[in-house]
């Protein structure tokens, strides 16, 4: 293995080199046959999409069937070559290939007439491994001792994961620390589970803790290791157990979609108080920026932590058996061939974190398609570029689906269409440490955002699997499902992505929806979250999902999204049309496709819950009581917030009335008639903002 790849971050620019795409060979007599054969084909796309009484150059009268361009543009061949680029390398954020692949999106942007692109520069706090061991040092039985690989193994047919070291595996924003210590087992590393052990009687205090991740999206491993440094853990160390992702008895990758053996799940352990730099919180990180000391950044652990493969974590669970308490409960036990005990062990462990950290540059890739009507009004549409690894699904599924929007729309502009509003296209940088490269361009740009922004789509992990999902803002639920049922699911023409969704929902929860549950978006699990939880912007959060076993490891590689993610790309085909179609009515409806009322008729429900819980609080622990919780006045407000919410939808449908018959008849919008939209819109838009403490 070369050293290019096992230490790429701190090799000088001349030494890394990303190859490009296949240059295509040229046939001139081929090459004239295809140029007259594109020449028809943009001809019968005018004739098709545009009436010669309106002049094709006019943005207000531009008259093209944009759905129809928008669900069939999008190239399954291009999200392939596209894909095998960015996973060409790893492309950790702030290393030299991670600027390349900056400049390269940037290039593309520019390249599909996107004029307005740039890259973006910030300078975060970020940390890179330098090295680390695992190891049983002392043990009662000498067979006990053992010195983790700490490795992932190559696999037949993926040619990338004979880089094993192009990233070794690590922790982002895990602390420096070489410890000594007896091992305790604490299942998920929940506040709750450190509660069980003291209840057991277990003693955490400077020992070495292992816990295992939960299912995919499951408890922070920032938690874990925050919970553990309260309880005065001396390291932690976290696995991935097979029983987590239903992977105990399934084929593993590249035979199928699970998690190998010594696969490790890279990723932050940052403390999740607030996203972004560690150094510039509520501040753009820029070159010159001032910057808190890193003892006094609330976010970053105080003690050391490493990943590890279920491989390395089997004779670490079998130097516990035989001391503390046996786990019977199936809550406790993974699926590993082992009896799981709590401990402390009589083994002696060894945990070695060493990490380098430093302020370093990173870049943003910002296109902007000025919007005719309302330019100051903005729509955002991003993903994250950078990866623990190769990063096939997270992110840069995302990535090549991003691209085909901007080329998709790219093409409408040399239609002479444009958008009522502002479009911008991000290519976030630094998403994987803290979010970082989406908070330091709403830091950066806050006034404005704050004034203009009408509504954030993100797409991370686009593509893993058939099945859709969406998380969103209630004032986008409706939009998500209709822009659904017109896209056909690419394995059963027959039937929409909606009707899919629908189905797959009612199967799994063993229901009878009328329509596909759209999930409350929240927390900090994107980008979305600067957006939505900062802002106050209406968000979504879309993809494909299925079984994810190699998440955050060497194996998210192009060959596993070529041979089982998605053969033949049809899929990101699919969240290319939707991503599309979402941007393409948030920035050019003469209505914004916001609904006010979603919100209304939600809240109750969740004060409902919040009833249900104040009142078990006070049952189990009397908690509560002496405050004299009283939620008559908050459901008095949504009551209130209700009656306004109609009285928009009211106005709105007024409007829409309007402009319907204006269109039959022909004619401009009356000045009363568009200042209405104007207010019905501005109304709309800043709803979100309504629920935004106003120090953010």
């Amino acid at each position: 293995m070369s050293k290019k790849h096992s230490h790429l971050w701190s090799l000088p620019p001349e030494k890394v080199s990303l190859p490009l795409p296949p240059e295509k060979v040229s046939y001139p007599r081929r090459s004239l046959i295809l140029r007259l054969a594109l020449l028809a084909f943009f001809l019968s796309l005018l004739a098709l999409y545009c009436r010669p009484s309106r002049p094709l150059y006019s943005p207000p009268n531009a008259d093209l069937d944009i759905d129809t361009l928008l669900l069939n543009l999008p190239s399954t061949a291009n999200l392939r070559n596209d894909l095998k680029y960015y996973t060409s390398t790893a492309h950790v954020a702030g290393t030299e290939a991670d600027r390349q692949q900056a400049e390269w999106t940037r290039d593309k942007f520019r390249e599909y007439g996107i004029d307005r692109a740039e890259v973006q520069e910030y300078w975060p706090y970020l940390n890179y491994p330098v090295s680390r061991r695992l190891a049983v040092v002392q043990a009662p039985e000498e067979g006990l001792l053992f010195e983790a690989g700490l490795r992932e193994d190559v696999v037949e047919g993926d040619e990338t994961s004979k880089m094993q070291d192009a990233v070794p595996t690590f922790h982002g924003y895990s602390a420096n620390g070489n410890v000594t210590a007896r091992l305790v087992y604490a299942n998920y590393g929940a506040p709750a589970d450190f509660a069980y052990l003291d209840s057991l009687g277990v003693n955490v205090t400077g020992a070495i803790i292992l816990v295992r991740y939960g299912d995919y999206g499951d408890i922070d491993r920032g938690v874990k290791v925050r919970a553990a440094e309260l309880r005065g853990a001396a390291g932690v160390v976290i696995y991935s157990d097979p029983a987590e992702d239903g992977c105990a008895q399934k084929p593993k990758y590249p035979a199928g979609t699970c998690r190998p053996e010594s696969s490790v799940q890279r990723g932050s352990v940052a403390y999740d108080f607030y996203p972004g730099d560690p150094l510039t919180p509520g501040w753009a990180a820029e070159k010159d920026a001032p910057r808190i000391d890193p003892t006094e950044a609330k976010v970053l652990p105080r003690i050391p932590s490493l990943p590890i493969s279920y491989r390395d974590a089997l004779p670490l669970l079998r130097a516990l058996v035989g001391t503390g308490t046996n786990l019977t409960d199936d809550g406790w036990r993974g699926a590993l061939d082992t009896e799981y005990w709590t401990g402390p062990s009589e083994a002696l462990v060894n945990l070695v974190n060493e990490v380098e950290y430093k302020i370093t540059p990173v870049w943003n890739v910002i296109g902007r398609i000025e919007g005719w009507e309302e330019p100051d009004k903005i729509v955002i549409i991003g993903n994250h570029r950078d990866a623990w690894v190769f990063g096939a699904a997270d992110p840069n599924s995302g990535s090549v689906a991003l691209l085909e929007v901007v080329r998709s729309f790219g093409i409408l502009l040399k239609f002479g269409w444009r958008p009522r509003r502002t479009i911008l296209f991000a290519s976030w940088d630094a998403e994987e440490y803290s979010l970082i490269g989406s908070t330091e361009f709403v830091e950066n740009h806050l006034p404005t955002l704050q004034r203009s922004l009408v509504a954030y789509i993100n797409v991370d992990v686009a593509v893993v699997g058939p099945h859709f999902l969406a998380s969103a803002s209630f004032s986008l639920t409706h939009l998500i499902r209709n822009v659904t049922a017109l896209v056909v699911d690419p394995l059963q023409p027959n039937r929409t992505i909606r009707e899919n969704w629908l189905a797959t929902m009612n199967n799994q929860l063993g229901m009878n929806l009328s329509k596909p549950e759209v999930y409350p978006l929240g927390g900090a699990g994107s980008d979305y979250t600067a957006f939505l939880d900062h802002l106050g912007a209406a968000s979504v959060d879309i993809g494909f999902f299925g079984s994810y076993g190699v998440y955050h490891s060497n194996y998210d590689s192009f060959n596993w999204a070529d041979k089982q993610s998605d053969p033949g790309f049809f899929y990101h085909a699919a969240i290319t049309k939707i991503m599309s179609l979402l941007t393409a009515r948030l920035s050019d409806s003469p209505l914004l496709p916001l609904n006010a009322t979603h919100y209304a008729h939600m809240l109750p429900f969740y004060v409902a819950m919040l009833n249900k819980t104040i009142t078990r609080a006070q049952s189990e622990r009397g908690l509560c009581v002496a405050y004299g919780v009283d939620l008559n006045p908050l459901l008095e407000a949504i009551e209130e917030m209700l009656k306004r919410a109609r009285g928009l939808e009211r106005d709105r449908e007024e409007v829409r009335k309007e402009l319907e018959k204006r269109k039959r008849k022909g004619g401009k919008e009356e000045k009363k008639w568009r200042k209405r939209r104007d207010s019905v819109n501005q109304r709309v838009m800043i709803l979100e903002r309504g629920f935004i403490d106003q120090d953010g």
